[in-house]
């Protein structure tokens, strides 16, 4: 089978990382490629594995209705679709997947003009407005949507007279994702930091909703009992028409000033060492609203360290609370406050966390990711 990946972002996040472990996962008799935007650090990644890849022009559309800017999208989204028609004739494409919503847009419009059959996947929740609903119905005129959580499924099928998304959960990189990881860093040592200083981290891009102003805010209070430190490990990963990223990390910085944790909280931007950091810290915490899936949770729980999660999103599919990690309610530090105290100070229940989670995360494996999903390509080529 010849399978074209199409991504609308050269960016790399969390979605471009579940496509990477595809494409290296899946077996060597299916060829496949990727089309995406030239821009960012998508097409280095790819490259270096030896993948196909082919130049596709950005494809960006906002959710929210602008007399301006939505008649823009509208003209990109047009032009990569044409354009990602012709990449796969090129290629010769048995199936396309698109690895987001937008992709997915872009991969209909290349369908229409006479394309391959589209499997898209879903890693983000739409928002339930009238132009969320539009983008859910053109889609879900794909021949299959897949979605990495139930959550997000159920999101995507809020409103359309058909379901029509189904939940195959995406895989972790269990090699470098392993309790070997732990203690392989020497962290505390480029901080400054003593052996009985507690790590806390929250890696993600920086981006309004994944919360980052909720753990800087709790950690004050985790700091009148602990000698605690707060990683915030991302960048800003994709501008966006929906939020204000740029102002949002500077707001982040003055929070930090007002709250007087300057030499507590540190900006570390983006790492190449997320398995070791991870390894490094006693507690990740994951704030966000609403979060489809959490990849760095499942990470986490494969390194062996104990989580803090939000009770919003498909998380809570995986961490059960108080039994292999806790889920909190978004937006309320001094909850999240309390719950770090109650582990750091518990030992034997963070160790008891760490040996349940280790369980859990075996499930996020290449196999079973590669099956599913080719299972779901094949029922798309012969429809």
């Amino acid at each position: 089978m010849r399978i074209l990946y199409a991504n609308h972002t050269g960016s790399r996040s969390g979605a471009e990382n579940a496509m990477l472990r595809l494409l290296t996962g899946l077996s060597p008799e299916h060829d496949r490629a990727v089309a995406c935007p030239p821009e960012g650090g998508l097409k280095d990644a790819l490259l270096d594995r030896g993948i196909e890849q082919f130049d596709l022009p950005s494809a960006e559309l906002s959710v929210n209705l602008h007399p301006l800017q939505t008649g823009r999208g509208l003209a990109r989204l047009l032009h990569a679709g044409a354009y990602l028609f012709r990449i796969a004739r090129r290629f010769r494409a048995d199936v396309i997947h698109a690895n987001s919503v937008r992709a997915g847009l872009v991969a209909q419009i290349a369908r229409r003009l006479g394309g391959p059959p589209v499997v898209v996947q879903c890693h983000d929740n739409l928002p339930r407005n009238r132009v969320g609903h539009l983008i859910r119905r053109g889609v879900a005129g794909a021949a299959a949507v897949v979605c990495v959580s139930d959550w997000t499924a159920r999101e995507f099928n809020y409103g359309l007279a058909e379901p029509k998304a189904e939940r195959v959960y995406i895989s972790v990189d269990r090699e470098r994702f392993s309790p070997a990881a732990r203690g392989s860093t020497g962290i505390r040592e480029e901080l400054g930091l003593s052996d009985s200083a507690r790590l806390l981290a929250e890696v993600a891009q920086i981006t309004p909703w994944k919360g980052q102003d909720t753990a800087i805010r709790s950690l004050p209070r985790i700091r009148e009992r602990f000698d605690a430190h707060l990683l915030i490990v991302g960048d800003i990963a994709f501008s966006s028409q929906r939020y204000d990223n740029v102002g949002f990390l500077h707001s982040l910085e003055e929070l930090v000033r007002e709250l007087g944790v300057e030499s507590a909280v540190h900006f570390f931007g983006r790492r190449d060492d997320i398995p070791e950091l991870i390894g490094a810290i006693d507690l990740l915490l994951l704030p966000s609203w609403d979060e489809p899936f959490g990849l760095v949770v499942a990470e986490a729980i494969s390194v062996g360290t104990s989580v803090l999660v939000t009770e919003r999103g498909g998380v809570r599919e995986y961490i059960k609370d108080g039994f292999n990690g806790r889920l909190l309610p978004p937006h309320e530090p001094a909850v999240w406050a309390e719950a770090a105290i109650e582990l750091l100070d518990d030992p034997e229940a963070l160790a008891r966390m760490t040996r349940e989670s280790s369980t859990t995360a075996e499930q996020f494996n290449d196999e079973r990711y590669c099956r599913e999903m080719l299972a779901i390509y094949e029922r798309a080529a012969s429809a």
